[in-house]
């Protein structure tokens, strides 16, 4: 067992401090932990455990501070949280001819490369081919690969059949304690949305790689339904519509969980997807799904899946209205036990513990 582990990022985001926050919490006390990252994170990670240092470096040079760190401070291990070809490259450099091992973990989908989305996506389909292919040498030089989701996991030994006994499943956690069920009355009158008005919510950003188009065609198709979107707008035609209210990110959490009570429905029409935080989130809180029938969704159980067609999207959208409130409930029901039964803190402690520190 390993005694001094430092968990590297080369970006924040709010699942990413989530992750922090459990690693320091499951982690034995005589383990030594550090959080490395460059110039653009700093003040944006805390902890109360884990000794952070910031480097003055940006992510793209951070490679020589980081190996300097690790000489200096005996580090024993890295362990990526996710931006990957990125972060195992800077790993790779940073413990090259040294006594540290790094551990990628891949959180994102690369491989759709291979599944352009259509003829006026070609700069997002050269960038996942670069990604795809500058890969291939981190399986053979990690001491192990981790992969996000199973099926996402099956893919990559697929590709990688040369280091598939590296490659590993090993998901990411949910804040359950945070994104937990509410009564939707008082979900709603904390944001003072209407109490009878049927709502589908969307979270992310609101682009044609996230759905945009079909939330568009569903909005048009259901001019009674309140379409609540969430995210950094980037389809200007999403504008259009009277019953499309669009809100920036929350930084709130509670206020983002608030949101995901007092929904009906979550609409999550995304066309990619590694390890979707967001319908988990939703699922976490007992709200219903509705979500594309790819890799990285179709392992959600509890959500109902579609094909992206605006028929077939509007299909399922009156499929879940019309049941009737039992069924609804149940499904409420069963969205919140799958989320806590597949990544709370309490399913993913030992699964962490091992997988990290051996």
């Amino acid at each position: 067992m390993i005694k001094k582990l430092c968990i590297f990022t080369i970006s924040f985001a709010y699942n990413r401090q989530v992750l922090l926050n459990f690693i320091e919490k499951i982690m034995p006390k005589e383990i030594e932990l550090y959080l490395f990252v460059p110039k653009e994170c700093k003040g944006k990670f805390y902890s109360k455990r884990i000794k952070i240092h910031e480097s003055k470096q940006n992510k793209f040079q951070c490679f020589l501070d980081l190996r300097k760190f690790c000489k200096k401070n005996k580090i024993q291990r890295i362990f990526s949280m996710g931006a990957l070809p990125q972060e195992g490259y800077l790993m790779a450099l940073a413990t090259l001819n040294t006594q540290t091992d790094f551990i990628p973990h891949l959180v994102v989908n690369p491989f759709n490369a291979f599944n352009p989305f259509k003829m006026g996506f070609k700069k997002s389909t050269l960038k996942s081919f670069i990604e795809y292919f500058l890969l291939f040498p981190l399986p053979p030089f990690s001491r192990k690969f981790y992969v996000v989701s199973k099926d996402l996991t099956k893919i990559t030994k697929k590709h990688f059949p040369y280091s598939s006994k590296k490659i590993k499943f090993l998901r990411y956690i949910v804040d359950t304690e945070t994104f937990k069920p509410i009564e939707k009355t008082k979900a709603r009158k904390n944001l003072n949305l209407s109490l009878n008005k049927k709502i589908i919510l969307f979270v992310g950003r609101i682009e044609y790689a996230k759905g945009s188009d079909m939330i568009l065609n569903a909005a048009k198709m259901n001019p009674d339904i309140l379409f609540i979107l969430i995210g950094q707008l980037f389809d200007k035609k999403i504008r259009a519509l009277k019953n499309i209210k669009i809100l920036p990110p929350q930084k709130n959490r509670k206020t983002l969980s608030d949101y995901y009570n007092s929904a009906d429905l979550l609409l999550f029409p995304s066309r990619t997807e590694g390890f979707p935080v967001v319908p988990r989130e939703a699922l976490s809180c007992g709200t219903p799904v509705i979500a594309n029938n790819i890799t990285g969704l179709k392992m959600l159980k509890p959500a109902i899946k579609t094909n992206l067609n605006p028929l077939e999207v509007n299909k399922k959208i009156k499929q879940f209205f019309n049941l009737p409130k039992k069924q609804k409930d149940e499904i409420s029901k069963y969205s919140r036990e799958f989320i806590l039964n597949e990544c709370s803190e309490k399913v993913c402690k030992s699964l962490y513990m091992d997988k990290i520190l051996f």
